[in-house]
């Protein structure tokens, strides 16, 4: 797993994450149906 930070404008690595409603999503496969806009909120759902 890399721990580099991502800068504005770098493309994404590909990965997989679990939603709410049970499904894993991979960003290989959202890419593959249609165009993806990624948005990181570093405070969002976490104390303080």
């Amino acid at each position: 797993m890399s721990t580099a930070l991502l800068a504005i404008g770098d493309v994404a690595p590909f990965f997989e994450a679990p939603a709410s409603d049970g499904k894993t999503y991979t960003l290989a496969r959202l890419i593959a149906a249609q165009a993806v806009v990624l948005v990181f909120y570093p405070g969002n759902n976490t104390p303080g």
